[in-house]
């Protein structure tokens, strides 16, 4: 009973506050340009002041994050490997199955760092962000390259590889390591002005997924949406979990993998799917109802591992 009470508070303050950021789009501030810089904020200066802040206070001396990211990465590209050859079974519509494969694989980072503080704390943000930095590569990447694939959409290589090298959580995640690795000194005023930034990050980019929230189910595909959510909340956890406990993994780290995998679908698959002649309706069914059911299959997951 304990333990059920402590992962509610430790969730129920995530998805309230994603609720009242829904909320607050729908009743009080509608305009489509604050939220958009909203995101700009959060996205250009109050997550990259995070994670700096936690990379360069982390102590990696222990562990074995290399590892567990290396299996979570390897479970993630199996089952992509897995839905590309099932593509026919699964649905002849090749832009809803971009959908149903975006919404199966790819991760959001603002609602695993905001669950990562409320289970770990700072180490558990560090090592959250260990993840994010390889991750978020990847599964973009995959994103890009199945809808230009499978949608008729025409994407830039060259554009793309750009923008993820000037992706500002790759830039903040790389520049928080070379101040951990090289031991070089941060001034504590300086340290502590971006820490006063990453104070802001979590509590608005949970606003701003509960922005971005569609509340409207595309009935035409309920099947797909049905299949992507429970890949996502529910397979790929499980086979993520067995495949770091085989490696080795355990303790925090491998909760932190299967949290990882369990997250809901990153909001900007919507874009995406919009930009690369996707399913957008789809995708944004996807993103929705996955993000309400993670609250459920998140306390699961704690629940299985213990996590308290």
């Amino acid at each position: 009973m304990q333990l059920t009470y402590e992962l509610i508070a430790a969730i129920f303050p995530i998805f309230a506050a994603i609720l009242v950021g829904a909320a607050l789009k729908r009743f009080l501030i509608t305009s489509a340009d604050i939220w958009a810089g909203i995101d700009r904020l959060t996205y250009y200066l109050l997550l990259p002041s995070l994670l700096i802040v936690e990379i360069y206070r982390a102590d990696f001396s222990s562990g074995n994050a290399g590892t567990a990211v290396s299996v979570t990465l390897a479970a993630t590209l199996g089952l992509s490997g897995v839905l590309l050859l099932l593509r026919r079974v699964i649905t002849r519509n090749t832009p809803l199955f971009t959908s149903i494969f975006q919404g199966a694989v790819r991760y959001n980072s603002y609602v695993l760092l905001a669950v990562a503080d409320a289970f770990y704390g700072s180490k558990g943000l560090a090592l959250a962000i260990v993840f994010i930095a390889v991750m978020v590569i990847v599964t973009n990447m995959l994103g890009v390259v199945v809808l230009s694939a499978f949608s008729g959409g025409k994407s830039n290589f060259r554009r793309i590889v750009a923008g993820l090298i000037k992706n500002p959580i790759i830039l903040a995640a790389g520049a928080g390591a070379i101040l951990n690795v090289s031991n070089i000194h941060v001034p504590l005023p300086i340290e502590n002005t971006v820490a006063l930034f990453k104070t802001a990050a979590l509590p608005l980019s949970l606003l701003s997924v509960g922005a971005g929230l569609k509340f409207v189910i595309d009935k035409q595909a309920l099947g797909g949406i049905a299949l992507s959510t429970t890949i996502k909340l529910a397979i790929l956890p499980v086979i993520t979990g067995i495949c770091l406990h085989l490696a080795g993994v355990e303790g925090m780290t491998l909760a932190m993998g299967v949290l990882y995998a369990g997250m809901p679908c990153a909001g900007n698959a919507y874009i995406l799917a919009r930009q690369l002649n996707g399913d957008p309706e789809a995708m944004a069914s996807i993103i929705t109802l996955e993000t309400l059911l993670s609250a459920f299959s998140i306390a699961v997951i704690a629940g299985v591992l213990s996590i308290n």
